[in-house]
């Protein structure tokens, strides 16, 4: 089980800046106005999420690593300079950075800026699982992508939905059943919005076979609904690629793997909540241990059984 690691960085002293500031980050010019920085990190495994923001422009050197770095900036405008290819981008737009540049990223005054660093590894790994076959490597990936509409959108809401994770608010980062699957959707989802040789082959049709492979995959997950259950690990068991297992679900199931998931945890759940005294366990704790998200878990559940889950957990003279 991998566990997320948060850091913060804030400095409102601009004489003290010198020494506070990331050694990577250099302001530049002297500020005129009050001054304020503040940088926000997410780390799990492979994936690190930053979110910064700051009053005065400055310059941030990129780390060299086996790694696609990704600038997404929120407000103000970016400026890259990789290797001596230069590129701007504002809001609406990302920045995308290969495995081993040297990588030079310059903001406007009063910017906020999200910069992604996913192992180049993971994300091979995942197309391959995608195609359900080998890819060559390093991928090369376009210089920048839409994330006003379409793919980049959803991929961009994934990524704050990471971002906005703190030590108070990391139950869906902490489990690996909301974790894993998360990491895979963002994966998935910056494989769909980006431009690269492969980008064409993964909107291709892909041939769908008869039911036993998803049935397997069902009878797996009633068996370990516990476990992280990805759309990659799913392939794995039926043999298939990971749009291969998909076509033959939605072919033979009229719904994608998650949702199959999702039914099975919330049937748990409701298990525990019939077992569970008042007093003994809450409606969190339950929704948060089969990888639920509270909010979304008490509508879900309210859909399923048309009542609370706080009805339930209160007995049968509530229900």
């Amino acid at each position: 089980m991998t566990t997320p690691r948060f850091a913060d960085v804030h400095v409102t002293d601009i004489g003290r800046a010198a020494t506070q500031l990331p050694q990577t980050v250099h302001l530049d010019h002297v500020p005129t106005t009050r001054f304020a920085f503040h940088t926000h990190r997410v780390t799990r495994g492979p994936l690190i999420v930053e979110e910064t923001r700051c009053t005065d422009g400055v310059h941030v050197r990129l780390p060299d690593r086996p790694s696609y770095q990704v600038g997404l900036p929120l407000r103000s405008l970016l400026h890259a300079d990789t290797r001596g290819t230069e590129l701007d981008v504002g809001p609406g737009c990302a920045a995308i950075f290969s495995p081993w540049p040297e990588t030079t990223v310059a903001t406007g005054d009063r910017f906020d800026m999200l910069l992604i660093d996913i192992g180049s590894v993971t994300l091979e790994d995942m197309l391959e699982a995608l195609l359900g076959r080998a890819v060559p490597r390093p991928l090369r990936l376009f210089t920048s992508m839409t994330v006003s509409s379409g793919a980049g959108r959803k991929w961009a809401s994934t990524v704050r939905l990471v971002a906005s994770a703190t030590t108070d608010t990391s139950s869906l980062l902490d489990n690996p059943m909301s974790a894993e699957p998360l990491q895979d959707m963002l994966l998935v989802r910056l494989l769909l919005a980006a431009d690269h040789p492969h980008r064409d082959a993964l909107d291709e049709r892909v041939p769908t076979w008869g039911p036993r492979a998803v049935r397997r995959c069902v009878d797996y997950v009633e068996a370990h609904p516990e476990r992280s259950l990805t759309l990659t690990s799913l392939a794995a068991v039926a043999g298939l690629s990971v749009r291969a297992l998909e076509g033959c679900w939605l072919r033979h199931r009229d719904v994608r793997p998650g949702h199959d998931v999702g039914r099975i945890r919330l049937a748990r759940a409701h298990r525990d909540l019939q077992f569970y005294r008042p007093g003994e366990a809450t409606v969190t704790t339950v929704a948060r241990s089969w990888g639920f998200r509270p909010q979304s878990f008490v509508a879900a559940y309210g859909a399923r059984f048309g009542r609370s889950p706080g009805q339930t957990l209160r007995g049968p003279a509530f229900a």
